[in-house]
């Protein structure tokens, strides 16, 4: 479900890398970007979320389908160094799916993620295991990802006198000959959407744990990850136990 693509205006990605740049940021920072409709920021950003060079790539991997934008969850990115990720933010660079929803029926409707990099990057590589890619994604650099089934992690340094920005754009794939704001696609859309915003606040209480809830709560979202990225594993441990029992 890989794409790869370039946006071509490399100066509308840089007015969004100088709106989010803070130098003593340590932690991840996410902005929600409708939250932010009355900056003047506002229009870059729709001018990218809705540009032809981020459709144009979807739609050649996934022709026969409607491509609409979800803009609900649609946030600018200040990212964490891998190599500095603590807590909560360590389930953001380690591999991982972005949802736990690829077990439940989609109806061939696909929530999609486009990772879009705003600045220069020299020093961190995403990862697409199963896919085989390996890339430092620089500027206007951008790979697209099924939400709940591509499997990817961060790894590298950001240096100290650097940053990172990134935008994270959502996408729904909708069959050609589905109707209009069917059952399933609003159920794919509804689950996707309220599940990115949940995890986000759980995730910004626990980034940088300062007390004994914050880093339960860190230390629980590290374990569901791992849970969820190995489920497969457990299943077949779970059936070979099962198998052992009825033969003995």
């Amino acid at each position: 479900m890989i794409t790869t693509g370039k946006y071509k205006n490399s100066e509308d990605l840089s007015n969004i890398t100088n709106y989010m740049i803070n130098d003593n940021n340590l932690i991840s920072k996410h902005i929600w970007v409708e939250d932010i409709k009355n900056n003047d920021i506002y229009n870059i950003l729709n001018k990218v979320r809705y540009s032809n060079d981020i459709y144009d790539v979807i739609k050649e991997k996934f022709t026969n389908h409607k491509i609409k934008n979800v803009i609900d969850c649609d946030e600018i990115y200040y990212a964490v160094s891998p190599k500095d990720a603590n807590g909560s933010d360590r389930s953001l660079v380690d591999c991982h799916y972005d949802a736990p929803f690829s077990i439940l029926p989609n109806f061939n409707v696909i929530f999609y993620r486009v990772i879009l990099a705003c600045n220069e990057n020299k020093d961190v590589t995403t990862i697409f295991p199963n896919a085989d890619i390996k890339v430092k994604m620089d500027t206007c650099d951008f790979h697209g990802l099924d939400y709940n089934k591509d499997y990817h992690c961060v790894e590298g340094e950001i240096p100290k006198d650097k940053n990172r920005i990134l935008l994270k754009l959502h996408y729904i794939i909708v069959p050609n000959d589905y109707g209009e704001n069917t059952i399933s696609e609003n159920y794919v859309k509804f689950i996707n959407v309220k599940w990115t915003h949940l995890s986000r606040n759980f995730m910004r209480m626990s980034s940088n744990p300062k007390n004994i809830l914050e880093y339960i709560m860190g230390l629980s979202v590290n374990i569901c990850r791992f849970f969820y990225n190995n489920i497969s594993l457990f299943i077949i441990l779970l059936l070979i136990i099962i198998l052992f029992k009825l033969i003995h």
